[in-house]
């Protein structure tokens, strides 16, 4: 039976098949007006026919033999009645989920023997009537398998093409990860080198030589604002990503999986310090809210964004499974592992980006829920707020 449910990889559901054996009841009839030994014969044929029907849409080891047996039948009801050529609409369909071309060349070629005979047998070529009425079903039934062949071939490079995007576009996001990382290395690699020694050269001229420690520093402080620019620079040049953007478009993705988002009392209006901080808080939130809709079986998302004298903390709740008890039990957790909300690759990437801007995460679970934590340093700088 569950054969029969499941719908096979080159034609409908075998159920859906079964509908048309319905049509069986026109042979049937013509075969009762039959002697009782006719009926009989022609009733365990009927049956054969329908095992074999059933049999090549579910199966499809032997599918070649099925076929070439069902037309054999079917010539055999054609030899007491002309229109019993109709029962060919039934191995037709079957001949196009064959694969092999050699096979479908012999079931085609068994098709148009069977039609070929049938008007030879009966003579219909001197019928015009019914030439016109036979010609076009035989016609049809001459076409379905080429029209599934079609169908399956076209449905199979739909799949390959669907294949072909997905590994473009993950080969386009390693290619993305490995261009922002070189261009990270090198736009800041020399950089904070040299910030380093210079920080090193201060601390050692500081007791000595005050003036020129003095003079080290306001360098460093150059160096760090020239590499502050070059960060931005950098973020400019990526697809930015935004805060503000990112909560409309998880307010859209939780909606579409079930979930209701909630904006928890925050200043949503005030402007981030900066533009790489903006984009690395809404790629975390992107990453969240991803890992809620796939891990969390949650109701209710909150995002809250919290300002704080120094830091910024923007707050990710959920109320769905949290944390596994199973692994509770098993004892501590490691850091980068989480349930629910978030797994161990989702924390290990929103880590990394924080790390960027001194950043940190922490992962809580409630009860029934997990709270994810993501806070940001902020830094006075000339009487204005900005990333330190």
């Amino acid at each position: 039976m569950r054969n029969m449910m499941k719908r096979p990889q080159a034609g409908p559901p075998v159920l859906f098949a079964m509908i048309w054996l319905v049509y069986l009841v026109f042979p049937l009839y013509h075969l009762f007006n039959q002697p009782p030994v006719r009926v009989v014969m022609g009733l365990t044929a009927v049956l054969v026919f329908i095992a074999l029907y059933v049999y090549s849409y579910a199966y499809e080891r032997g599918r070649l033999y099925c076929i070439l047996g069902m037309l054999l039948i079917v010539g055999l009801f054609c030899y007491s009645d002309e229109a019993s050529v109709y029962m060919a609409f039934y191995p037709a369909p079957v001949i196009g989920m064959l694969k092999g071309r050699r096979q479908f060349g012999i079931a085609i070629g068994g098709l148009a023997a069977l039609f070929v005979s049938t008007i030879w047998y009966w003579s219909l070529y001197d019928d015009t009537d019914a030439l016109l009425q036979f010609i076009p079903a035989m016609v049809v039934m001459l076409f379905i398998p080429f029209a599934l062949i079609v169908g399956r071939r076209s449905k199979e490079l739909r799949q390959k093409l669907n294949l072909a995007n997905e590994e473009i576009s993950r080969l386009s996001k390693n290619e993305e990860r490995q261009r922002i990382s070189r261009d990270l290395h090198d736009t800041l690699g020399h950089t904070l080198s040299l910030i380093t020694l210079k920080s090193e050269l201060a601390e050692k001229l500081i007791l000595k030589q005050p003036e020129r420690a003095v003079q080290e520093v306001r360098d460093i402080q150059a160096t760090s604002r020239a590499a502050l620019r070059q960060v931005r620079e950098l973020v400019s040049g990526m697809s930015a990503v935004k805060l503000r953007d990112e909560v409309d478009q998880a307010k859209r993705i939780l909606a579409a999986a079930g979930i209701v988002l909630e904006r928890g009392e925050s200043d949503w209006e005030r402007e981030l310090p900066s533009p790489l901080l903006d984009n690395i808080l809404g790629m975390c939130l992107r990453e969240s809210v991803t890992n809620i809709v796939k891990h969390s079986r949650a109701r209710v998302c909150t995002v809250r964004l919290e300002w704080e004298p120094g830091k910024l903390k923007l707050i990710v709740m959920d109320d769905g499974i949290g944390v596994s008890k199973s692994s509770e039990a098993a004892g501590p957790r490691p850091p980068d592992i989480g349930d629910g909300l978030v797994g161990g690759n989702g924390l290990r990437g929103m880590r990394e980006r924080l790390k960027l801007i001194d950043g940190d995460l922490v992962l809580e679970s409630v009860g029934r829920g997990t709270v994810l934590t993501f806070t940001v340093p902020l830094v006075e700088k000339s009487g204005s707020k900005g990333v330190g």
